[in-house]
């Protein structure tokens, strides 16, 4: 019974000095960032009135700990233009590097020295590079480049729907001037769309139309150029570029509708891959929004892709003798709504 007591007074006694030490330190915490708060008071003073050659050693203590993140960039501030006044031009691009390596995202406000903002804008503030994940649905409208049909031309009308789709993927950006990023993506990409030839005049046998559903799955590697611009105080872009895609899978589905209350018949999903070209090539222009958050930017963009070659490479004959059905040659052209997360690598360099 006395060990047990004893146990629980050390214990007991173990935890008051925990709580001692760890309000020592908070309230020694709490005096140094006082203290740091009443230098940079003084700091600004001082340099007020023309005071400059004490600021960077009275500030210097405080900048590894003490300083809240305002506190600091005000701290960098004042220690740049106070060497930059002395004419130190060494000690300040060297401070300057310094500042931007630590915030690299740091933006010149309207009360920023223009001395301070004539040597901000001498470096290099952008992201070297971007990379980012992106998701995104879309619609595919197949371009006719010419029409083909088991029935007369002139007694059929061919119709085309667009149907939705998806594309997810990885994005990489590279500033190649201070408003203008090139961008490579690899994608993973679902189309979906469907052909319709209607028979003006039903046939003797009730046949009124046929339809073909198709899917197609690619990898595909767009390359575009994107040039941004501001909008009030939203970030804009517009981007031109080319896409080449590799079709990964194509299945196809035929179907035969009747006249009146005959039953339509359906055939079943098939691959068609080998009717399709292994590759396809691509225009492309969009716009967008790209909205800054910390150490990165998400991006919102909408996407035309304007189909170039012929995907058709030959005819189904099981669907022509069936359905009724045959390939028009025809490209693809989509229209994407897509949205990313890019993380922004940095490394500020002094431009020539």
């Amino acid at each position: 019974m006395l060990f047990k007591n004893m146990t629980k007074s050390r214990v007991f006694l173990l935890t008051i000095l925990v709580l001692c030490f760890q309000l020592f330190i908070n309230v020694g915490e709490s005096f140094a960032q006082e203290d740091c708060a009443t230098k940079i008071q003084e700091a600004r003073k001082l340099y007020d009135q023309g005071m400059i050659d004490e600021i960077p050693k009275m500030l210097a203590p405080c900048m590894e700990e003490g300083f809240t993140r305002v506190q600091k960039v005000e701290a960098y501030k004042l220690i740049i233009l106070s060497y930059l006044f002395d004419d130190n031009q060494f000690e300040a691009e060297k401070t300057m590097l310094e500042f931007l390596k630590k915030y690299p995202e740091y933006e010149v406000s309207p009360n920023d020295p223009i001395e301070f903002v004539y040597l901000f804008e001498s470096y290099r503030t952008t992201s070297v590079f971007s990379f980012g994940i992106t998701a995104g649905f879309n619609l595919t409208d197949p371009r006719i480049i010419e029409p083909v049909s088991t029935f007369d031309l002139s007694q059929a009308e061919l119709k085309n729907t667009m149907k939705p789709g998806f594309q997810v993927g990885l994005g990489i950006g590279r500033y190649i001037r201070k408003n203008m990023v090139f961008n490579i993506e690899f994608n993973f990409t679902s189309n979906q769309y469907k052909f319709t030839d209607e028979i003006r005049q039903p046939l003797i046998d009730g046949l009124s139309s046929v339809s073909y559903t198709e899917k197609l799955f690619k990898v595909e590697m767009p390359v575009y150029v994107a040039y941004e611009f501001n909008i009030q105080k939203v970030n804009c872009y517009v981007s031109l570029g080319a896409s080449a895609a590799k079709i990964t899978g194509t299945t196809g589905q035929s179907s035969r509708k009747f006249h009146e209350n005959m039953q339509s018949l359906s055939g079943e999903s098939t691959d068609v891959s080998a009717y399709r070209t292994s590759m396809l090539y691509s225009g492309l222009a969009g716009a967008g929004i790209r909205y800054k958050v910390p150490r990165g930017v998400i991006a919102v963009g909408l996407r035309a892709g304007f189909g170039i070659n012929n995907i058709v490479a030959s005819y189904n004959k099981e669907f022509v003798d069936k359905f009724y059905y045959s390939d028009d040659d025809f490209s693809l052209n989509t229209y994407s709504l897509t949205a990313g997360y890019y993380f922004s690598f940095y490394k500020p360099k002094k431009q020539r």
